[in-house]
Formats: structure tokens, C-alpha cells, sequence
């Protein structure tokens, strides 16, 4: 009866090590494939919705923070992810050089012409 029960205490012990390690590998896939997709999101510079041309009144007050930017772009609906956008805008070194006024944005718009609009860099619009 003995040899009975410790061979379930080991099926068992197996079954519980073996789903811990599924669970484990699962959640590492899972974390990869984040990464990938918001890297390729941040570095392929591709629009939030290609096709939507509805234009966007966005204010940028004096002195709003790169964070401060970027989710408000995101409220309004022109950039999918505040954090990708806070990213993009760090990398391409926008954060330092965002211009305070009103500017007119579609979702269309890559990441980085929208940085370029606020920016005020090489895009010929100024601040309304």
C-alpha cells in the first residue's frame, strides 16, 4: 500500500514541476513577443491608423515635459501607446527641443512627423 501512495507522491510531484516549467516557458514567449512587436512598433516609425485623416487640435503649453506630451497624444487618440511615443521622443532627442502652441495632427502621421511638427523642425507649419 506504501509503494502505491509514493509512486502518486511522485507522478504527482512530476505533473506540478513539469506545469511550473510549461507555465514558466509560456510567460517568457509571451514577454518576448511584447518586446518584438513594441520594438518594431518604436523603430519602423509606422502611423497609429494609416487610413483615419481626421485632424486633431493638439495645445502644447510652455513647459510641458516630454511625458506631459505624449500623453496627451495619446488622449487624443493620434498615438496608439503614450510609452512608445515618451520612447520615440527621447530617442530622436525631440524631448529637449517641444515648442509650446497649438498644432493640427492626424492618427495618419508617423510618430516622428508628429515630433517633427511640435518640434518645429524642417516641416515649414509654425505654431497657430
Amino acid at each position: 500500500m506504501n509503494k502505491g501512495v509514493e509512486i502518486w507522491k511522485v507522478v504527482l510531484g512530476i505533473a506540478v514541476r513539469t506545469l511550473i516549467n510549461v507555465m514558466f516557458i509560456y510567460g517568457l514567449f509571451q514577454g518576448f513577443v511584447y518586446s518584438y512587436q513594441f520594438s518594431y512598433k518604436l523603430f519602423a516609425d509606422i502611423p497609429y491608423r494609416a487610413g483615419v485623416h481626421e485632424v486633431s487640435s493638439v495645445s502644447i503649453e510652455s513647459g510641458s515635459s516630454a511625458k506631459d506630451v505624449s500623453q496627451t497624444l495619446a488622449d487624443c487618440g493620434l498615438v496608439e501607446n503614450k510609452y512608445m511615443m515618451l520612447a520615440r521622443l527621447y530617442l530622436g532627442k525631440y524631448n529637449e527641443k517641444i515648442q509650446a502652441g497649438t498644432y493640427k495632427l492626424e492618427p495618419a502621421m508617423t510618430p516622428d512627423e508628429i515630433s517633427r511638427i511640435i518640434c518645429q523642425i524642417n516641416t515649414g507649419e509654425e505654431a497657430q
